[in-house]
């Protein structure tokens, strides 16, 4: 059997204790790459007027907080919205 698990950074995972811990260390808020980019749009607009999502979309939030590709996915679609660079959300 092949172990593709892989860490935040990138680095396969061969110790299944380790895999385990990361997934009990997701925040229970998280709402999943799915829903996340079903929301997208939303979050970018609000972040764009300088509205703060975190508290109305507590999912999305929570999973961009943890998901690199959603992050940089929410990013460039700031950046597309006000032509600034932004940075990752904010924990709550």
């Amino acid at each position: 059997m092949v172990d593709n698990a892989q860490n935040e950074a990138g680095d396969q995972l061969t110790d299944h204790w380790a895999r385990l811990d990361a997934f009990l260390r997701t925040d229970p808020r998280d709402a999943g790459c799915d829903a996340t980019k079903d929301m997208l749009d939303v979050y970018a607009e609000c972040l764009a007027t300088g509205s703060d999502p975190s508290e109305r979309f507590p999912g999305p939030h929570a999973h961009f907080l943890a998901c690199g590709p959603c992050a940089q996915d929410l990013n460039g679609l700031l950046t597309a919205l006000t032509g600034e660079t932004s940075s990752r959300p904010s924990p709550p």
